[in-house]
């Protein structure tokens, strides 16, 4: 399924706070600083997708699909970070902001070389656990 970035970071933003439930449209708003109306308008598409379950003026929950997405492109955020901070020595907020512009553009088998370089890492530097 191809997804847009903007497809990629909602379903991100849904993953890393859907632990209050339901996420509600203004938090996303606020998260990705957006208009709800544009968080509105995505969650529809998101929802004819399959990836998520629209509750108008509720908010949005993932399916399992879109869980899988989401951890996708967790995992690539998070091994990006660890890599710039690790390995590079970047600063953490200078490692997140990298990998938040890279993971769209990194491939599977990438994804797996980094993943075996940093030797299977569990968190990321933040200490989230990674997905």
């Amino acid at each position: 399924m191809e997804l847009t970035r903007s497809m990629e970071n909602y379903l991100e933003t849904i993953y890393r706070i859907r632990k209050r439930g339901t996420v509600r449209t203004s938090d996303l708003s606020a998260r990705l600083k957006v208009k709800p109306a544009s968080v509105t308008q995505m969650l529809r598409k998101l929802h004819e997708m399959g990836l998520v379950v629209y509750h108008p003026y509720l908010g949005a929950e993932l399916t399992d699909t879109g869980r899988e997405l989401a951890e996708e492109v967790l995992r690539k955020h998070m091994l990006l970070e660890c890599f710039f901070h690790e390995v590079l020595g970047m600063d953490i907020d200078s490692s997140y902001e990298e990998a938040s512009r890279m993971k769209h553009e990194l491939f599977t088998e990438t994804e797996d070389a980094l993943r075996r370089y940093l030797r299977n890492p569990s968190r990321c530097p933040h200490g989230i656990p990674i997905p």
